[in-house]
């Protein structure tokens, strides 16, 4: 499947992302998703999602319009993708806003309609050893979900008990005997056995919703894992009939299961991939529905195609990727601080010769993906006046986990109001030669010559700098002048992972440094008449952001006037915090800030980190994000409307909306009144405001007076036709 994930960029189904409104808070910022990124020769489709680690896939109909959809869950920053099916054109499309209804999901996540209503619901690890179960349900055509049960359990002899469940073990939720109802298998405590845990409710007549586990089989298969020797098949399982309601100490990792009838026999078989492991082990059930017997095994999987191998701890995802009715396996990474390059490889069933491996950076390919840790830096960099994109990270693991780091250059190739980015350096100035970790750009005027220059933080709490040498007016000549010294010639170490930002917090003349770092304070250094740097605290505004009880934070500084009352303001990324907002620092330097929180359309995960500009000259700000995940995301202040194209259909519709702008009522005429016509007014997050059917008229009309301002689609469609038009509400 090649680019079948494509971006709402260029063709929007049938959902419009307006994101044009008037805003009365100047912290308010929404997706601008569609700016364009080209990398290797072509548009990206996707580039600003984040990014993607250990994902999980699951399909499922997120817009209740029959085709089948597929959900991304990215572990590592624990956020959820959503893209939606064309059928028309077989391709996929990012539509960010139907993420915002999924529940927070925990370690792992499997969608399966568990209480017959043809939704599917989700099953997640519930932090007790267990499972929690949401269901799936519709509004407004959207799928949303409610929280069902916290914790599932099977009859023991005397008592429930818990069926169990790790955040290092992600279950088979199937129905595994097809006897109508979703039974559960999950390794044993000792996690060296395979548990079965039959859903009764079929056998009892019991509603669809219910579900009444039993412990029907307490080695699945009939095989063990040695912890020494790997798995040993050929019914070798000698514990399989005692201590079914026994419990056992844990040693085992971790593992992460998934279950497909491969060959066809009417059984499933089994997936598995382990904690430590680089490779899928696959295992051919030889039995019935009834009775699992694994007879046949397979080491590396597969093995008729290049096998998986990935550092390490796989996770397998059976699922129909491309809707041709063939089950594909696509394969990422299960934990964090593991491969995250080349890490999620799609294996494609064409039905005839088995799975074949299509690429090893499924959805990688089509995103900004800089490694992990992602650190964002908005710049002129080539002297053009057109604001680039300096992107740092932690750098890439292979297969074999060997790190590399760089600094990628995405060129501004647009004009000074669109602006428009692509790939021009994935190793700018040769920085990885130089074997710096965690690369946290900042471009300013170190040395008060007139000139921007590149500061660098790293891991060990040093700076490195590049002075910029060029002859005045000349493109900036990046020269590469070592550690950054304070006055006494010292060098500038702060605590782990140094973040700075240039700025003449004073406005002294003098650039000062505000410094970021991983216990989660910040510096402030000084700049002096002879510009040099000048150690003034390291409790700048006695910030001191912690992630729980742990003495870590993640400081990212950057400032600027963002609220417009000719001070500096104080944008902060955090570890677990997200992006905090400090109004006017400049005159508080020495008293303890007030942080507020940036008004953001959805959760950024870990080591959220900011960079901030107006790149499109519109007196509006965008804010470039970037994440442990190490992908970016772009938001703005006012960022431009995407204009959606329509599904292929047989013609337009020619109709007539008027008055544009409205206050009270849109009069609306129609070129027939021998048919029905659906009438849909959607609002910047494409959503359906207003929703009407018209039959045997050609006209009528909408009163939109508790509409609230901005910018709407009016979309009229029938059984053939579809057709739009912008409808501007100004009361």
């Amino acid at each position: 499947m090649k680019n079948s994930i494509q971006n709402t960029t260029h063709t929007l189904l049938l959902v419009a992302l307006f994101f044009l409104y008037k805003f009365n808070n100047a912290q308010t910022f929404l997706p601008y998703d569609n700016l364009s990124v080209f990398a290797n020769g072509n548009e990206l489709q996707f580039p600003w999602t984040g990014g993607f680690d250990n994902i999980q896939v699951g399909k499922v109909d997120l817009n209740n319009d029959t085709k089948i959809d597929v959900v991304i869950y990215n572990k590592t920053n624990n956020t959820i993708l959503t893209f939606l099916f064309d059928a028309n054109s077989g391709q996929y499309h990012f539509v960010r806003q139907y993420a915002y209804k999924f529940p927070e999901i925990s370690k792992w996540m499997v969608l399966k309609d568990y209480n017959c209503d043809g939704i599917e619901d989700i099953f997640t690890y519930n932090n007790l050893a267990s499972a929690k179960i949401y269901k799936g349900y519709y509004a407004n055509e959207t799928l949303q979900f409610s929280l069902q049960y916290n914790g599932v359990f099977y009859q023991g002899i005397s008592s429930h008990i818990n069926v169990y469940c790790s955040s290092d073990i992600r279950p088979i939720i199937a129905d595994i005997n097809q006897d109508g109802d979703i039974d559960i298998i999950s390794f044993n405590v000792s996690e060296n056995r395979l548990i079965l845990y039959e859903n009764n409710q079929q056998e009892q007549t019991l509603s669809c919703d219910s579900l009444f586990f039993t412990k029907a089989d307490n080695c699945w298969g009939n095989f063990e894992d040695s912890h020494h020797d790997g798995y040993i098949i050929l019914d070798t399982c000698t514990s399989k009939f005692n201590r079914l309601n026994g419990t056992e100490q844990i040693q085992h990792s971790g593992a992460a299961l998934d279950a497909f009838d491969i060959d066809n026999n009417g059984a499933l078989d089994l997936a598995i991939g382990s904690i430590g492991l680089n490779n899928l082990s696959f295992f051919y059930n030889d039995g019935t529905p009834n009775y699992a017997s694994f007879l046949r095994m397979e080491d590396s999987f597969p093995v008729n195609n290049i096998p998986v191998d990935l550092f390490s701890f796989v996770v397998p995802n059976f699922v129909d990727i491309n809707n041709d009715n063939h089950t594909d396996l696509i394969v990422s990474t299960f934990d964090e601080g593991v491969a995250n390059k080349d890490n999620i490889w799609y294996y494609k069933n064409d039905g005839n010769n088995g799975l074949q491996l299509q690429q090893k950076n499924f959805l990688l390919n089509q995103t900004i993906d800089v490694g992990e840790n992602s650190y964002p830096c908005f710049a002129d960099i080539d002297g053009d006046t057109l604001i680039d994109i300096l992107v740092g990270s932690t750098g890439f693991r292979d297969n074999q986990n060997i790190l590399s780091t760089s600094l990628f250059f995405y060129k501004n190739i647009g004009t000074i109001t669109q602006p428009k980015y692509i790939l021009q350096d994935s190793n700018f100035l040769n920085v990885s030669t130089l074997q710096f970790s965690d690369l946290a750009p900042a471009i300013g005027d170190l040395d008060n010559d007139g000139d921007n220059d590149l500061l660098i933080g790293l891991y060990n709490g040093k700076m490195v700098y590049w002075e910029n040498v060029a002859s005045t007016n000349a493109a900036p000549l990046y020269s590469y002048s070592g550690f950054l010294k304070d006055e006494s010639n010292t060098e500038i170490v702060v605590g782990n992972n140094a973040t700075p930002f240039i700025i003449d917090i004073n406005r002294d003349g003098k650039n000062d440094l505000i410094i970021g770092e991983k216990a989660g304070n910040l510096n402030l250094w000084k700049g002096n008449a002879n510009n040099q740097f000048v150690f003034e605290t390291d409790s700048l505004g006695k910030i001191a952001i912690k992630t729980n009880s742990l003495s870590i934070g993640y400081t990212h500084p950057s400032c600027l006037d963002l609220n417009g009352d000719n001070k500096y303001d104080l944008l902060l990324g955090t570890n677990a915090n997200g992006i905090l907002f400090y109004d006017n620092i400049e005159d508080k330097l020495h008293t303890t800030f007030i942080p507020s929180a940036v008004n953001l359309p959805y959760a950024l995960g870990f080591r959220a980190t900011a960079s901030i500009a107006d790149i499109t000259n519109d007196a509006k700000y965008e804010l470039l994000l970037g994440n442990k995940s190490g992908g970016l995301q772009m938001l703005s202040q006012a960022p431009p409307p995407i204009i959606p194209s329509l599904i292929h259909l047989n013609k337009n519709i020619l109709f007539n909306a008027y008055p544009n702008p409205t206050n009270q009522f849109i009069h609306i005429e129609l070129p027939s009144s021998k048919e029905t016509y659906q009438l849909q007014l959607i609002n910047g997050l494409g959503q359906v405001v207003m929703n009407s059917t018209i039959q045997e008229s050609n006209k009528t009309e909408l009163n939109v007076s508790a509409i609230p301002n901005g910018m709407y689609v009016l979309r009229i469609l029938n059984n053939h036709n579809s057709d739009y038009q912008k409808i501007y509400i100004q009361h």
